[in-house]
């Protein structure tokens, strides 16, 4: 009997060994097992968001697709599908010789995680001119192909040597598409 007590508990201790080796090695793979079903289910999600974006933007395409192809190409000219920093600062500075204005700085902000189809950027100005030019400037903005909505105006008049100049600092907004 005594023999048999012996056996069955050699085969108890034999038996925790062995389960309490399989848990430190099942362990390691179990914890990297959670870790890829939480990455997968980001992924799921990135996924569904993505796909959502997609199929907004199929429509939207499927709405332009019904327009004439010079109403296409406005759509794409007013609001690009990037933002285009240099080609926008092209127009400002075109604009400003046109209108004869001079700039003093410009500066942009556009947001880079937004997931918005539409994004919105602001542009900072700071220009001297006379009163006509002024005029003349916010006209050419407004003619632009480009979508830039002035938001505030700061004036600020002076003069220099008989000349009437006046230094404004503009406030505007300009949207770009994401792209894909």
């Amino acid at each position: 009997m005594n023999n048999k007590n012996q056996s069955s508990i050699i085969s108890l201790v034999l038996l925790l060994i062995i389960v309490g080796i399989g848990l430190l090695w099942f362990k390691p793979n179990w914890d990297k097992v959670r870790a890829l079903q939480v990455t997968e289910k980001a992924r799921q999600e990135t996924l569904k968001t993505t796909q959502k974006t997609l199929d907004d933007l199929k429509l939207a395409q499927a709405e332009i697709a019904d327009s004439s192809e010079i109403d296409q190409e406005m759509v794409l000219t007013s609001i690009p599908e990037n933002f285009n920093q240099d080609l926008l600062i092209s127009d400002l500075n075109r604009i400003a010789k046109e209108t004869n204005v001079n700039i003093g700085s410009v500066s942009f902000s556009a947001p880079t995680t937004s997931s918005e189809t539409i994004k919105r950027a602001t542009i900072n100005m700071s220009l001297t001119g006379g009163n006509d030019e002024l005029i003349r400037f916010l006209k050419g903005i407004e003619n632009n192909s480009r979508k830039i909505t002035v938001k505030s105006i700061t004036v600020q008049y002076g003069q220099i040597e008989e000349i009437s100049r006046i230094n404004f600092n503009l406030s505007m907004e300009t949207y770009f598409q994401n792209a894909l």
